[in-house]
């Protein structure tokens, strides 16, 4: 029965083909030692081209690891397979890099792995998870809280890694294992409370068979329709993702985000999940808040930048987001506030501008289109005697000239298509804690020439 499950699993997901060269995770435990047997079992069936073993130590559980190991080694040795045999301390690279026990196990475990398999020449590498593994991952990350992608489980194929047993139940390997006449190792962490898939497993899967003695099988069937909804999703997520990258390299990836805000929404969330995953190597502590904040931020044209988990950012300017672990150089903002006499002339040394006020009586034949972009006319009496000069700040609103209600700068600017390095070049001008000119540019509503209008303020703006 497991043998046809096992067969026919491999099969299904396409995990094996003619001449290839396998290498298994073996812990010491039933489901691994069970996998190990069933592909020695079904080799010629297969017609793979090696089967060799990795064993890592954790050095967790001391003396019972190194039984564990010498285990595994002397296995091996029976079977005739090559054993790739080495001890990591887990629990010092967890504490150098900030990571509980099992994520610091898993990234370690699977480095020694494709480690090894390059050294073996193996093009495919099989991991014992069950379909127990699958129903408690599924149930441990709802929990937790997740989306589609956590909720798909363990997947059967991902890229050189595959389950052969991911349909198969702890009972049959069980049984199995007591056919083939084998004592398995015992991890005693596996009936440790502290542990949240144990808790799963001891636990709430008991209590869940209270409503329903079948809930592992319907779990199980949820997550392999999940997960076969979710790898047609990702195939075309995959599309629209490389059709998006502008420029990539090891540590960063820079992606179009005007072609990002053209997606739907749910797809732009998997678009940066997928950006976060390739330069951060998993999603390890990446929340919904974190993506979501991404997104809100892809409108803005302003520089910006997030802190995400593990030294990781994401920064956004113009129509670019860009996901890196090279913390973003932003831009200082320019800041001064001067005061001009009127008439009077000011040096604005940070934005490298010359700023003049006059007073001029109003010309017979007044026309406003005779003056320059540079220059400003407007009425005196609305402005008064004193003018201050200052930098933009977050908030400035004004009346651009010809219409009606205020308008923030910023959107103003946006508008006109001034570039985001030279917005902060252009001098705000202020009297009485109100704008009237953004030098250069347009002055607001108030202060304009009326026909009753005669005596003049003329500013003038020139680089220096």
């Amino acid at each position: 029965m497991i043998k046809k499950q096992f067969l026919d699993t491999i099969k299904e997901y396409k995990m094996i083909s003619y001449g290839d060269s396998v290498l298994i995770g073996v812990s010491g435990g039933a489901d691994s030692v069970s996998l190990l047997h069933l592909l020695v079992e079904a080799r010629d069936e297969l017609r793979l081209k090696n089967i060799a073993v990795a064993h890592l130590n954790h050095q967790i559980r001391k003396v019972d690891a190194e039984l564990d190991q010498k285990f595994v080694e002397n296995l091996c040795d029976k079977l005739g397979i090559t054993c790739f045999s080495e001890s990591m301390d887990v629990e010092g690279y967890a504490t150098k890099n900030k990571l509980n026990l099992e994520d610091a196990g898993r990234r370690l475990r699977y480095e020694f792995y494709y480690r090894s398999a390059l050294q073996c020449g193996a093009n495919k590498i099989a991991l014992g998870h069950t379909a127990d593994d699958n129903v408690e991952t599924f149930l441990m990350r709802l929990l937790r809280g997740s989306g589609l992608k956590g909720l798909t489980g363990i997947p059967p194929v991902r890229g050189k890694i595959i389950r052969p047993l991911t349909r198969t139940w702890r009972r049959d390997i069980d049984k199995y294992i007591a056919f083939l006449k084998i004592v398995p190792r015992m991890d005693h962490t596996n009936y440790e409370s502290k542990y949240l898939r144990n808790r799963v497993r001891l636990k709430l899967i008991p209590q869940l068979k209270i409503y329903n003695l079948n809930i592992k099988e319907i779990l199980l069937q949820t997550v392999m329709l999940l997960t076969e909804d979710y790898l047609y999703f990702e195939r075309k997520v995959n599309e629209a993702f490389a059709d998006l990258i502008q420029k990539q390299t090891e540590n960063s990836i820079e992606l179009n985000a005007l072609g990002i805000r053209d997606l739907e929404l749910s797809v732009q969330g998997h678009i940066i999940r997928a950006a976060i995953e390739r330069v951060k190597g998993n999603l390890s502590e990446i929340a919904f808040s974190h993506i979501h904040n991404i997104i809100k931020n892809l409108e803005s044209t302003e520089m910006w930048a997030i802190h995400l988990p593990d030294k990781i950012y994401a920064f956004g300017q113009r129509n670019t987001l860009v996901i890196t672990n090279d913390k973003p150089k932003l831009p200082e903002r320019i800041s001064y506030i001067y005061k001009l006499s009127i008439p009077g002339e000011l040096f604005v040394e940070e934005v490298q501008s010359r700023i003049t006020a006059e007073i001029i009586e109003r010309p017979k034949n007044f026309k406003l289109s005779d003056y320059k972009n540079n220059t400003a006319v407007m009425d005196f009496e609305e402005v008064g005697k004193e003018l201050v000069v200052r930098s933009r700040k977050e908030g400035d609103r004004f009346i651009p000239l010809g219409m009606r209600g205020t308008k923030k700068v910023h959107d103003y600017l946006i508008d006109q298509k001034v570039p985001l390095e030279e917005r902060d070049y252009i001098p705000i001008v202020e009297a009485e804690k109100r704008i009237v000119w953004l030098a250069g540019h347009r002055i607001d509503e108030r202060v304009k020439v009326k026909k009753k209008t005669q005596k003049l303020l003329k500013l003038t703006a020139q680089k220096a």
